[in-house]
């Protein structure tokens, strides 16, 4: 494993970790109310009224637990009561508050007999509750306290998975209550706004480039992945609990991202998709239709064979990574990304179990799966704009020889040439032909005629200017664009390229030495240049060198078009 991703995981577990640290004390005007709750199933609203006897009801889990904890899988009615003595902080000019977190799933409050409110409808018109509440205790009910002792009771309908009290409930100050409220919503909110964005720019690239798949399956996961962090806001979950219960949405939203996450990782890495993934995405499209129309109930146990599932393909696909990463442009930070991402999602599923501990990373969201999916947005962002760019560099780079390809020098003539014409001045192009380039490929094979072609690239490269413009023409020809160059300035370069060209040796697999000879033809244009023509005549320059039996150069200036300069053939010269 990359010691860069070993890194990785180990600081996200380092995190996932709560401390003590992590849990500053409560003030000494805010009280927890978190164990001493008492528990009894049923409904009857004589449960509501202090004098009423609960001596003979069952202890509850603790605040924060489920209350399955103590009624394996009981789904219904249930009241929690327990006694509150106010912290010394609270004055009497000061009014008491009550927050409440999570309540599973609709809940009514009561103190001292005097109803509070609630969160959701209880039977027979059952709606979910959503998000923390915070409720002011009235004066008329602080008064019916038998000192400084008040009851504090809490009705309680779940329909489906977990029930109860989810999270502590804090007594104190209203204003220092609410003024620390849980950031969650802000939290979450800032989040699926960045990926909400993150996808629809993806999606608006892969509508200007259609072949761009793996930016339309980023897309959609990305707005999928914001749907689902979505349904934890408060905001968003009161305005679907009309239409459709924010759990249930949740589920829907993970079973589409599920397809479009793995296309992904095999576009990413070139991987094919056989029968097997094509298999597993009918998987995801028939737990979606069983999630959309299960009884929430029967949906929350079916979601424990989704979520194993989950964690199976998940540790599968960061293994496929790991297997395909070898040899691949940016494999690595992909690799470090896909593997955040499902190392997160899995320490969520194993602490939703309660196999490890909350992770506790973010202010008032007690999850890993933003973390890891910002880690993997960012290495895919890295991934794919370098893929980006190593495919608009291969457009304008021969990946070989390392220099320009044809159209990029003929677009940089054509420039040149229209500057020109405005103010006037010369420039020269440069043909070069390798001499008999197919006898060294069919004595030597391509591998070493490669070798030859990537080293006449980097002897081009060292030879001519950082202003001078070398390309491959195509094949074994090059051209050279000389800017600000007159005819003695463009022979002179030639006359360096041949030199250099002399002691080029290509070493072969017998141990021998290729050398290699070229023919050169020279145009040089002046003022009025047509470009087309500059590159015509420089050919047939070209071409006359090669006539006259090669390893020579000719040379021409536009308009004369006449014959000034001849290089003699080399001694020895193949």
């Amino acid at each position: 494993m990359p010691t860069p991703l070993l890194l990785l995981l180990l600081a996200l577990l380092a995190a996932a970790t709560p401390s003590a640290a992590q849990a500053p004390p409560e003030a000494k005007d805010t009280l927890a109310l978190i164990d001493g709750w008492k528990l009894k199933t049923g409904d009857s609203q004589a449960w509501a009224d202090p004098a009423y006897d609960d001596s003979g009801w069952q202890a509850a889990p603790p605040a924060g637990h489920p209350w399955e904890e103590a009624l394996d899988g009981y789904d219904g009615m249930g009241w929690f009561r327990r006694t509150v003595e106010l912290p010394a902080g609270i004055s009497d000019e000061a009014p008491v508050g009550l927050l409440f977190g999570t309540v599973g799933d609709a809940f009514e409050v009561y103190w001292n007999g005097v109803k509070l409110g609630g969160r959701g409808s209880l039977p027979p018109k059952f709606v979910e509750g959503v998000g923390p509440a915070l409720f002011m205790v009235p004066p008329s009910a602080l008064e019916k306290a038998q000192g400084n002792r008040h009851l504090l009771a809490v009705r309680v309908y779940n329909d489906y998975a977990y029930g109860g009290l989810m999270s502590p409930v804090k007594v104190g100050r209203y204003d220092l209550l609410a003024s620390r409220r849980s950031p969650r919503d802000v939290v979450i909110g800032g989040l699926v706004s960045f990926f909400l964005a993150i996808g629809i720019y993806h999606l608006a690239f892969w509508l200007r480039r259609r072949s761009a798949r793996e930016n339309l399956h980023f897309a959609v996961l990305s707005l999928f992945i914001s749907l689902y962090g979505a349904t934890f806001a408060s905001a968003f979950q009161a305005a679907v609990v009309p239409v459709m219960n924010p759990y249930r949405l949740g589920v829907l939203a993970m079973l589409t991202a599920g397809p479009f996450f793995m296309a992904l990782i095999y576009g990413l890495f070139e991987l094919r998709i056989g029968r097997r993934e094509q298999a597993v995405m009918a998987a995801f499209g028939a737990c979606f239709v069983a999630a959309a129309f299960l009884p929430l109930g029967v949906l929350a146990e079916f979601k424990r064979w989704i979520d194993a599932g989950l964690a199976a393909g998940l540790i599968a696909i960061v293994v496929r990574a790991m297997m395909a990463a070898p040899g691949r442009p940016h494999a690595h930070t992909l690799v470090v990304g896909t593997t955040a991402f499902s190392a997160a999602l899995l320490y969520d599923l194993a602490s939703e179990y309660t196999f490890v501990p909350v992770a506790r990373v973010l202010p008032g969201v007690p999850s890993l799966f933003w973390i890891g999916f910002l880690v993997f947005v960012v290495a895919v962002g890295i991934a794919t704009a370098g893929k980006w760019a190593l495919t608009e560099v291969t457009a304008l780079v021969d990946p070989l020889t390392e220099l320009a390809r044809r159209h990029v020098l003929e677009e940089a003539l054509r420039r040149e040439t229209d500057r020109l014409r405005r103010s006037g001045g010369s420039v020269a192009l440069v043909m070069i032909d390798l001499d008999h380039f197919k006898r060294i490929n069919d004595a030597w094979g391509h591998r070493v005629g490669d070798q030859v072609l990537a080293r006449m690239g980097r002897l081009l490269r060292h030879t001519a200017r950082n202003v001078d413009l070398p390309a491959r023409f195509g094949g074994e020809e090059f051209a050279v664009l000389l800017y600000d160059s007159n005819l003695q300035g463009a022979l002179a370069f030639a006359e360096r390229f041949r030199a250099n060209l002399r002691e080029l040796r290509v070493p072969t697999p017998t141990g021998e030495n290729v050398e290699v000879t070229a023919s050169l033809g020279i145009a040089v244009g002046v003022d009025l240049v047509d470009p087309d023509e500059l590159i015509e005549t420089a050919d047939r320059a070209l071409y006359r060198a090669k006539g006259e039996g090669r390893d020579r150069l000719f040379g021409v200036e536009l308009p004369l078009r006449r014959p000034v300069a001849q290089g003699q053939r080399r001694e020895g010269a193949a």
